[in-house]
């Protein structure tokens, strides 16, 4: 008995008659019919009574048909599960994302996977997320590309590139001004714990986790914060991020995974990632306009 004897006798049953079942399994009558008998042979059993208006199924039919009915769903169901989770539309991913990473990035690469992925996210600092990678604790990570710790042998590819903004009380002097100046500010920095997206030759006086935990020091008075365009969307009311006068080098965020990593959500996350667009100029409303001063 296979899929195809329960395939047919199931349409036989359901329709009625042979005739409508065959237009049901786009097939001819007689190779139906053919199937019908050689299944009734292998089990031994009457399934159908034949007569003028059609047929009636016996009681083993009936029973027959009620376990078909049901194993042909869980069929189509395996099928469909094994084929989403080799196309990688269903199955887990486990990430580590670095406290740098702006959260409408991995909104934006989360979402490109569908609900049917099931996510385990954990935020780290960007030298754990090598490590954790590496140590196949997540199925990829990802960071600030400037993460002093080398990669491992893993796989590092940019993301994502965006440029600096200063981030400081709206009662500050410089909140008022298009754009702020690095040189003139007398303000102690505040930076995230081992990602510094300031030029080296500023150096922070304090240290924090989290965009979160930089925001509210900035709000305490504490200094300001260089992040990028990228985090501008966390900046709550109270605090204003302003372009930077002086030309600064874009910030790359990226993905790393291992070679060896065969995971099809992963893959499928990878290639989402890597076809995303690497904004290389400034957008509205941080996009510098000519003017005397910078020229």
């Amino acid at each position: 008995m296979d899929v195809r004897d329960l395939e047919c006798f199931l349409a036989v049953a359901e329709e009625g008659t042979i005739s409508r079942a065959a237009e049901r399994l786009h097939m001819t009558q007689p190779p139906l019919t053919v199937r019908l008998r050689t299944l009734e042979r292998e089990l031994g059993v009457e399934l159908l009574v034949r007569h003028g208006r059609g047929v009636t199924v016996t009681a083993a039919g009936r029973l027959l048909a009620e376990h078909a009915r049901r194993l042909l769903a869980d069929l189509s169901a395996t099928t469909e599960t094994v084929r989403a989770v080799g196309l990688g539309t269903h199955g887990k991913l486990a990430l580590a994302v670095g406290h740098s990473i702006a959260p409408r990035l991995l909104a934006r690469l989360l979402r490109s996977l569908g609900s049917d992925v099931d996510f385990a996210l954990v935020e780290v600092s960007d030298a754990e997320v090598l490590d954790r990678v590496h140590h196949r604790e997540a199925h990829a990570g990802l960071l600030h590309r400037t993460s002093s710790r080398r990669a491992n042998g893993l796989e590092v590819a940019v993301i994502s590139r965006a440029p600096l903004v200063v981030v400081l009380p709206e009662s500050h002097p410089a909140a008022s001004a298009e754009r702020v100046d690095l040189t003139q500010l007398t303000d102690d920095r505040v930076a995230l714990s081992d990602t510094d997206f300031a030029p080296s030759t500023v150096a922070p006086r304090h240290r924090a986790d989290s965009v979160p935990h930089a925001l509210a020091l900035v709000e305490s008075g504490a200094g300001v914060a260089l992040l990028t365009t990228d985090h501008v969307p966390q900046v709550w009311p109270g605090l204003v991020a302003r372009p930077l006068r002086q030309h600064t080098t874009t910030t790359e965020s990226a993905v790393c995974w291992r070679p060896d990593e065969h995971s099809p959500v992963m893959r499928r996350f990878l290639r989402a990632a890597l076809s995303t667009p690497e904004p290389d100029v400034l957008g509205h409303p941080f996009a510098r306009h000519p003017a005397p001063e910078d020229s």
